[in-house]
């Protein structure tokens, strides 16, 4: 949110919120881990826009990611769908990133 630039600030929230909930899908919220934290890198989205964000899926041929690195730290990363099956194949936590429109204000993007 700081380098919002003319991004929508509810449009930047909706795909943080997306982020977290992901990151919430791997690791549920359990009492014998209440102390426990995990590490979220969402660098490669950090300076883009929304826009930039959502132009990266295009076309269908890419799709974004928070993969799960090892047991305490997860980041986002742009994938491609092949990339995406070899992932399923060898059983890496992944959870494919909603980043549609539908979550855009109207009127907005």
């Amino acid at each position: 949110l700081q380098s919002l630039g003319r991004d929508s600030a509810v449009r930047r929230l909706s795909l943080l919120a997306e982020v977290y909930r992901s990151a919430r899908a791997m690791w549920p919220a359990e009492i014998s881990k209440v102390a426990a934290n995990v590490t979220i890198q969402i660098d490669v989205i950090k300076s883009m826009s929304t826009s930039e964000i959502l132009e990266k899926t295009q076309g269908g041929e890419h799709v974004w990611l928070l993969v799960q690195h090892n047991s305490l730290e997860a980041f986002v990363e742009l994938s491609s769908r092949k990339k995406l099956n070899t992932m399923i194949m060898k059983m890496q936590r992944a959870q494919i990133l909603d980043v549609s429109t539908h979550h855009a204000v109207p009127g907005e993007l």
